[in-house]
């Protein structure tokens, strides 16, 4: 009986927790826009104040209430992942989080309903020229409770990132860092790998293009990457693909990408030579049994003639022997 008690007991404690995670998986949580002013649409001047507006959507099918708040963040290694700095002391020369007033900092949401989050911006009269970034983040108010727990509540963050440039005389200072394309290859498709770094006061966008050429300077392709943002003192890599499979000869790559305000062009250059050396082999295999072939043949013909010709000639000089015994 007591053996009974106990496996009820876990039963029981398996589908509450069954229930819980269930509960936590149904979370689901909309932020928009995902970006706001990557675009460099948000230009402020020291002093100057501006409001914008972000939107949450509640796509669970409970009522919850909803936390907002603003921290500013890094970017891994990875140079895309934004990573949030909880400390307010940390010393960010990018700093926007302390700058911000989030109106109203709590939304109480039905299922599917979507609330507005009015974000004012306050620029300090001494702030540095450049890029200044924040995360704002929404997220259940019982959140921290689920992180100690099954750890759900970090997944149910979602929030946007916001782009606010300061006025003022700005370093814009971006190179190609590593470009990286075959120098050998039999035939392709050719892969190759930019590293973009950028030592501006501000977050670029760029879009690398490679335009290879052949022997004779002549354009053979024009291949196009992934336009990115690349923070400021941060990398970011670039990928791509020429799907040229068989060629002959050297061929020069010339890396371009734009960047900047006015219009700067960072650039690289690589070679590749591409000699389809087993084909040119298999080829010239072929060809000299081919002509082996071709002289044997030759051969037993010369052969088949030179035999043919002494046979008649032997049948010629019959008759002149038989006269002469007679």
């Amino acid at each position: 009986m007591k053996n009974l008690k106990n496996l009820f007991f876990v039963f029981f404690f398996m589908l509450v927790s069954l229930d819980q995670a269930l509960a936590a998986s149904s979370m689901s949580l909309t932020a928009t826009p995902v970006r706001l002013g990557d675009d460099f649409s948000i230009r402020l001047n020291p002093g100057e104040k501006k409001q914008v507006q972000l939107k949450v959507r509640n796509g669970s099918v409970e009522t919850i209430v909803l936390e907002s708040a603003a921290t500013d963040f890094i970017v891994a290694e990875d140079g895309f992942t934004p990573v949030a700095i909880e400390s307010t002391e940390a010393d960010n020369r990018w700093s926007l989080a302390s700058w911000l007033t989030l109106a109203p900092a709590q939304h109480k949401l039905a299922s599917e309903e979507v609330a507005t989050v009015n974000v004012l911006i306050e620029v300090p009269d001494n702030a540095l020229p450049g890029g200044h970034y924040a995360m704002i983040h929404h997220r259940p108010v019982n959140a921290a409770e689920a992180e100690t727990g099954s750890g759900s509540g970090i997944s149910q963050r979602v929030g946007t990132l916001l782009y606010v440039i300061v006025n003022g005389p700005i370093n814009e200072e971006a190179y190609i860092s590593q470009f990286n394309w075959p120098k050998f290859l039999e035939n392709g498709p050719v892969d190759f790998t930019l590293n973009i770094e950028n030592q501006s006061d501000i977050h670029i966008n760029t879009k690398p293009v490679v335009k290879v050429y052949n022997m004779f300077g002549k354009q053979v392709a024009n291949l196009e990457t992934e336009a990115k943002n690349i923070f400021p003192k941060s990398e970011r890599d670039f990928a791509g693909t020429w799907s040229k499979v068989w060629g002959l000869g050297y061929y020069k790559a010339v890396a371009e990408a734009s960047y900047g305000s006015q219009g700067q062009v960072m650039t690289a250059t690589a070679g590749l030579f591409m000699i389809p050396v087993k084909l040119i082999l298999a080829i010239l295999i072929v060809l000299m049994i081919v002509a082996i072939i071709v002289i044997s043949i030759k051969k037993r013909k010369n052969s088949s003639s030179l035999g043919l010709s002494s046979t008649e000639e032997k049948t010629d000089e019959e008759p002149n022997d038989t006269s002469k015994e007679l």
